[in-house]
């Protein structure tokens, strides 16, 4: 399978499966540090969000697998989905919280990776499998973060503004001389 076809089965999964557990998602037409989605609680004054990475593995035509996190794109407000298209089983998802990417092995480009075969992938993610209570954990996630150095990296914001003109006024005395 086109891997950037799974990416794309991914994204739609993942945003569908949160759209229906009641999180707003949106996908920027931005890609910031791994930013393939944004999860909200609620929309309102001092929205809160999270970042989330989306990743699609087949191990249809495979037996291993891995994914890899940049190191400088795990910050408070960042999630990675894993999406496991495999045999004999319908897709599978997992979630990790940032402290849980920062677990995986640290390789030397200062990527986490987490790697994963066909035999051992649902006993090796279990603990991280999606389920209720990880969307509960999630729906926290998003209202605790300390997303503020998140704003850094996702908004550019200006301001116009203008001030009047000033009105001047002119007196003048014409005094006639001869």
């Amino acid at each position: 399978m086109d891997t950037s076809q799974l990416e794309h089965e991914a994204e739609d999964y993942i945003s569908s499966y949160l759209n229906r557990r009641s999180l707003l998602i949106a996908k920027p037409k931005f890609d910031v540090l791994g930013t393939d989605l944004l999860a909200f609680s609620e929309m309102n004054d001092g929205v809160k969000f999270c970042r989330i990475q989306c990743k699609g593995r087949s191990l249809l035509n495979s037996d291993n697998s891995n994914v890899h996190i940049p190191l400088n794109y795990v910050s408070d407000g960042f999630i990675v989905f894993l999406y496991i298209d495999a045999p004999l089983v319908e897709p599978q998802l997992y979630v990790f919280f940032p402290q849980e990417v920062k677990n995986w092995k640290l390789n030397k480009k200062n990527d986490f990776v987490l790697t994963f075969s066909r035999n051992n992938f649902e006993s090796k993610l279990s603990p991280y499998k999606v389920s209720d209570l990880k969307v509960k954990a999630l729906k926290l996630f998003i209202e605790n973060a300390n997303v503020s150095g998140e704003f850094k990296n996702l908004v550019v914001s200006e301001i116009n503004f203008s001030i009047p003109a000033p009105v001047f006024s002119i007196k003048a005395t014409v005094t006639g001389g001869e």
